[in-house]
């Protein structure tokens, strides 16, 4: 939900941002303050994304050249980005886990190129959210951060990349290594060299990802989605060696989703025979799916095919209530009739919900099926948003 500011200074800003999770994304700064901030623990992620209060901000509008490794930095003059990084990750003793660390990117008001010059003044909000899947011991463990972008407290340069609150980050500092990844939570950390498996892949209309109908309501998007993943994880006192595949998500845009969306469920599938899935599925209102949902199959080559709505059907075999409030689809039947392709997909573990300032689900999750006559299987991550009871 869209939050105005009138003379308020950044502190208190990160302060409304704790409360209400960037419920300053402003729609114009000298406006007066609107009282229906996004409530802690709302499911309505995509309220923070919505087209509201856009002017001053550029917007996904048309396919643009991408350009690496500047595009892995920050595009400031857009109101939002994220950084997401999800895998899934085996220890030496053959212990299974699954991580997610996301970093978010909020612009409170349009860049001003009359602001003063300051390092404590900033009109960027980072918030980060870091998640581990102990499926062997049925354990989800969950951590976030906020802060604003100033004094060196968090930031994103784009070379050398780096992308950090405090001591989490993503950054490249061997030029061997794509980027390594650190984060610690109080009881729980991760750090992992990631090795990029394959290129850049462009979702949409050669990256431009259109989310609804309005000229706007899109995203850059690309993915890396094979990704080499070696480090350690710790949980409690315990050390792991471990070692799996990545999935990373660039997009970034100054509104995506219409007013008649609720939410979405996104698939991220690495398959057996060296082929991946993206799907995202948007949910209207009503519960029916939105035109505008879509997906990127990208052969063992790295050849890619672009999905529209219509390509693919997505049935929910099962489901599970939060104790919390909200009841969730767990387990999918995934066809793609041009592809010759059906998976079966399931929760790696059942409660995988990131209890933050916004809820929602995301996790580990198993595939098993067929592709081109072919019988395969695979894991990958699960996100869905908009099903929480508030």
């Amino acid at each position: 939900m869209i939050i105005s500011l009138k003379k308020v200074n950044y502190l208190f800003v990160l302060m409304l941002i704790i409360l209400f999770f960037i419920a300053g994304c402003a729609e114009d700064a000298r406006e007066s303050a609107d009282s229906t901030a996004l409530l802690p623990g709302s499911s309505r992620l995509s309220e923070l994304l919505s087209d509201g209060g856009l002017a001053g901000y550029s917007r996904a509008v048309e396919p643009r050249a991408f350009s690496f490794p500047a595009d892995h930095g920050p595009h400031t003059d857009f109101r939002n980005e994220w950084w997401y990084v999800t895998g899934n990750l085996d220890g030496a003793d053959g212990r299974r886990f699954g991580f997610e660390l996301t970093f978010f990117r909020f612009s409170l008001t349009p860049a001003d190129d009359h602001l003063i010059e300051s390092s404590w003044r900033t009109n960027q909000v980072y918030i980060a959210h870091f998640a581990i899947s102990d499926v062997g011991s049925d354990q989800f463990h969950v951590a976030q951060r906020f802060s604003r972008g100033a004094a060196g407290l968090a930031g994103a340069v784009a070379e050398p990349f780096r992308v950090w609150i405090d001591d989490w980050t993503i950054s490249q500092s061997n030029p061997a290594v794509l980027w390594h990844l650190r984060a610690y939570g109080d009881e729980f950390g991760l750090e992992l060299d990631l090795r990029p498996l394959k290129q850049p892949v462009l979702n949409g209309d050669r990256g431009l990802s259109q989310k609804s109908a309005e000229t706007g309501n899109a995203s850059y998007y690309y993915s890396i989605p094979r990704i080499q993943s070696d480090g350690t994880l710790n949980i409690g006192d315990k050390a792991f060696s471990v070692s799996g595949l990545s999935w990373l998500d660039r997009e970034w845009s100054s509104s995506a989703l219409s007013k008649e969306q609720r939410g979405w469920d996104w698939f991220a599938l690495q398959l057996s025979d060296g082929s991946e899935l993206m799907i995202y599925q948007l949910r209207r209102n009503d519960g029916s799916v939105d035109s505008h949902s879509a997906g990127t199959f990208i052969d063992s080559s790295g050849n890619v095919v672009h999905l529209q709505q219509e390509d693919v059907s997505i049935a929910v075999t099962d489901y599970w209530q939060s104790e919390r409030g909200g009841r969730y689809p767990a387990g999918w039947e995934i066809d793609i009739p041009s592809l010759d392709a059906s998976f079966d997909v399931t929760p790696a573990m059942a409660d995988q919900e990131l209890i933050t300032n916004v809820r929602y689900w995301e996790g580990a999750v198993d595939v098993s099926g067929q592709s081109g006559g072919s019988s395969v299987a695979g894991r990958g991550y699960v996100e869905m948003t908009g099903y929480a009871e508030n």
